[in-house]
């Protein structure tokens, strides 16, 4: 997914524009982004605008993008970081139609708000019921890496029972979800990562898998109808080789080269933006199947930092969550 995609949704004066709608009654904790770093600050609760509701934030999930964002902030700016909610609406704008104060949901944070705060907005069209079996940490981790996963594996790779598809970083966030939405379409899944992470895979449904530190997947695997790839560029290059022609490889870490893709007769794509849109059928995917979000490891709003820290250093199985508040809170 392109970093100029997801700005878009979390825009620089991000601070500035809660700050305009906030109630100046109330104050709340948020981890802000200053200078491409980030600390816990008080600042105004936001008011929900037209189309949109003001969530008590449970949980939030750290993606790669919320680091990636605040490497790229102007300096001297300020804005509330992360993306991924899961919470109770406590209020509503004009024009939220079914929704209401006690829904439990996860959903996209709206421009200029961020979810690593006590109160976060976000638009109704970027919100869906929380899914009924899991917890709100779990449930956190779904809203960008599960709709990512959505788009690659049912939208824009729609995979087909008995096809054969190749996930690069399948025990990561969107991986261990494309993992489990190939499986219940009916694919055989062959899944990359480190042999600490195979065991995981295989609790899954992943048919085979590739230990990507000792072996060249190139070698291993021939002719699959479609790839998704949550690696690198590089892997991008090197998968185009193993796609059937008339396959596709789905990338969501930068387009492949498509002089390349058209050489060996296969498509090749991103997966368009990451919006929210998707997380009803995601929600009812979640309640219907055996799906779920591997947290791997939990911090509080104030370890923001040290989180980003573990998501950029990599290997991490499943997501990281920072628990926002509790029943009791």
């Amino acid at each position: 997914m392109k970093l100029s995609t997801v700005c878009s949704m979390l825009s620089v004066g991000a601070l500035a524009l809660a700050g305009a709608q906030a109630s100046a009654a109330g104050m709340m904790k948020a981890a802000v982004i200053t200078d491409g770093k980030v600390k816990v600050e008080s600042v105004p609760i936001p008011e929900p605008g037209q189309g949109q509701v003001r969530i008590k934030v449970r949980a939030v999930s750290v993606n790669p993008v919320d680091w990636k964002i605040a490497d790229r902030a102007t300096p001297g700016t300020q804005q509330i970081a992360g993306k991924d909610i899961a919470g109770v609406i406590d209020a509503v704008g004009a024009g939220a139609g079914q929704w209401k104060a006690g829904d439990a949901v996860v959903g996209i944070a709206a421009q200029g708000s961020g979810s690593y705060a006590e109160y976060a907005l976000a638009s109704v069209t970027a919100i869906a019921a929380k899914p009924k079996k899991m917890s709100f940490e779990e449930a956190s981790g779904i809203p960008v890496v599960a709709e990512t996963a959505w788009r690659a594996i049912v939208t824009v790779g729609n995979v087909q029972k008995g096809q054969r598809v190749l996930i690069h970083g399948a025990a990561g966030g969107v991986g261990s979800s494309a993992v489990q939405f190939a499986k219940a379409r009916g694919a055989f899944v062959i899944g990359t990562a480190s042999a600490r992470n195979h065991a995981f895979l295989k609790s899954l449904g992943v048919d085979e898998t590739i230990d990507y530190t000792t072996t060249r997947f190139e070698t291993k695997v021939k002719d699959v109808d479609v790839v998704v790839n949550t690696a690198d560029a590089d892997t991008n290059a090197r998968s185009i080789g193993v796609v059937k022609k008339g396959g596709i490889l789905v990338s969501v870490v930068g387009a492949p080269d498509e002089a390349a893709c058209k050489a060996a007769g296969i498509r090749c794509s991103g997966v368009g933006s990451v919006n929210g849109q998707m997380l009803p059928a995601i929600v009812d995917f979640a309640n219907d199947h055996k799906y779920g979000i591997n947290v791997e490891q939990k911090l509080t709003l104030a370890d923001a930092a040290k989180a980003w820290e573990m998501n950029r250093a990599g290997h991490t199985r499943g997501k990281i969550v920072l628990v926002v508040s509790s029943d009791a809170s």
